[in-house]
């Protein structure tokens, strides 16, 4: 490792990954700093056999550097691993399938560095009440939901496809305005079935069970400018996949291409200080595991650390106070995203190759801010090698916000509840439960997509008053779905870095 560099990257997440990995394509010597040992962030794969060997307290651990902590399990951990339950299995740290099969941002990142990892799709489809429907994937629609809405003239069309006629101030004038209020303005809200699927699909992008809260605007943007026209182009077939291998095998891909292409690359080493000198930022204190602090000396310096924990690792007083103090008022949003090992499937055959949603899993009378959406596929149905022969692995995510996801008493209710809601819902669950594990987040999505933070409302890629200090990560400025929100902004910020296009702005 050298002592100085063009550019430092704090953080492997996939936002810190794409800049990283841009950064050294472009010719800079470029140092990047993880405090796990592995690459990804949230998008990590833990394989059972890893959870057996070190056991609970490494697990907890791991998770834990990723703002996640297990508050439940269905026989307790210690019982799990001593009885090897998890051999075979590979867990996605949170829920990973990813956005467009990888057609998304995914795909522009890839066509720079030519990763090529192979993802696997998957169509999705939507409960409400007793009632299931096919989501809209491309000009593919649910025969029942068309004659509904020619029937009665709902103008459904406003939502899927009016994105395509918007521009970008469009897009910021409607940042501020809920899915809800858009709904009631024109003629989406009263009809339960439609409103309830516009509900869903907005839930699925922005990790918000409200849809008082959800940003219209921020959903606009990814469908104008990403999946509308790469469905109509043919480059979209899917509204969703997972990564053959688990999710860490996208994120290793990048990170070799990373090391390939001449970036240095340091796990297990943390971060103490960003430094900041005459209002430019100059370096970064580093402190692996083992060994005393040393500094690294670097023109630029990209945090991948969630935005509004910030003034952890450089003086506020550096910044604008105005904008510093609203910094550190953003929220995430959280998410229970339990896995259950299944030893037979009990749902219908036509929901076990597609993800399935439902705005209503857990009522806001059980002692939520609002009713519990969630959304689950059986994972190795559509990659079966997250799962031994003969065994099943279903994945989920269900939101919640950051101070319910710290309240140990609620979540567990809550997990409870989730195997309650499934066995109501599928006859016979409970009893193809071989184990369950409920690992919850209280920043799955970093800074939630809501009507007062989404999209332009979120933390600029460059640091104000501060020369040469970038944001990353799904907390910075960057659109859509979760890890494609990531990279967004990655890209976003390598263009600023590079002085090179990458198509997002």
């Amino acid at each position: 490792m050298k002592s100085t560099y063009d550019v430092v990257v704090v953080g492997a997440g996939v936002g810190g990954l794409a800049v990283a990995s841009l950064s050294a394509k472009a010719g800079l010597r470029t140092l990047l700093v993880e405090q796990c040992d592995r690459v990804g962030g949230r998008a990590i794969s833990i394989r059972g056999e890893e959870i057996i060997a070190n056991g609970a307290g490494w697990y907890k651990k791991l998770i834990g550097k990723q703002y996640s902590w297990l508050p439940y399990s269905q026989p307790g951990l210690d019982e799990i691993i001593s009885r090897k339950m998890l051999q075979w299995y590979t867990l996605d740290v949170g829920y990973h399938g990813v956005a467009l099969n990888g057609d998304g941002y995914f795909r522009d990142l890839d066509d720079v560095l030519g990763t090529g990892v192979p993802m696997v799709g998957n169509e999705n489809g939507t409960y409400i009440g007793d009632e299931f429907y096919m989501d809209v994937n491309g000009t593919r629609f649910d025969e029942r939901l068309k004659k509904m809405i020619m029937e009665q003239g709902i103008p459904m069309h406003k939502f899927y496809l009016g994105a395509a006629k918007m521009k970008e101030e469009d897009y910021d004038a409607l940042e501020k305005v809920s899915v809800s209020q858009w709904c009631k303005e024109n003629g989406l809200y009263e009809n339960k079935t439609v409103f309830g699927m516009i509900h869903a699909v907005s839930t699925l992008i922005t990790t918000i069970n409200d849809p008082d809260d959800i940003s219209i605007g921020d959903i606009f943007r990814y469908m104008g400018t990403v999946i509308n026209p790469r469905f109509k182009a043919g480059k979209a077939k899917f509204g969703s996949g997972f990564t053959v291998g688990g999710i860490m095998r996208w994120s290793q891909a990048v990170a070799n291409r990373f090391i390939d292409l001449g970036g240095d690359l340091l796990l297990n080493t943390h971060v103490e200080k960003i430094i900041i000198e005459d209002g430019k930022a100059t370096g970064v204190v580093l402190k692996e595991e083992s060994g005393a602090p040393r500094q690294v000396q670097a023109t630029k310096i990209v945090s991948n650390i969630p935005v509004q924990d910030s003034f952890k690792y450089m003086n506020k007083g550096e910044f604008p106070q105005e904008w510093a103090d609203r910094t550190e008022r953003l929220y995430g949003y959280g998410s229970i995203a339990p896995y259950f090992g299944l030893n037979k499937l009990v749902m219908p055959e036509r929901e076990w190759n597609i993800g399935v949603k439902d705005t209503l899993v857990i009522p806001k009378e059980e002692g939520f801010e609002y009713n519990i959406y969630m959304c689950w596929n059986i994972q190795s149905q559509t990659d079966p090698s997250c799962a031994p022969g003969g065994k099943h692995l279903m994945t989920a995510y269900a939101p919640v916000t950051e101070k319910e996801a710290r309240d140990k008493d609620l979540m567990v209710k809550a997990c409870k509840l989730i195997i309650d809601y499934l066995e109501r819902r599928y006859p016979g669950f409970r009893k193809s439960i071989d184990w369950a594990m409920f690992p919850t987040a209280w920043k799955l999505e970093g800074v939630a997509k809501s009507k007062t933070q989404a999209g332009t409302l979120k933390a600029p890629i460059e640091a104000p008053a501060v020369a040469g200090l970038y944001f990353a990560g799904d907390t910075a400025k960057g659109y859509g779905v979760a890890m494609d929100c990531a990279v967004a902004a990655g890209l976003i910020c390598a263009s600023r870095i590079t002085g090179k296009d990458y198509g997002v702005s």
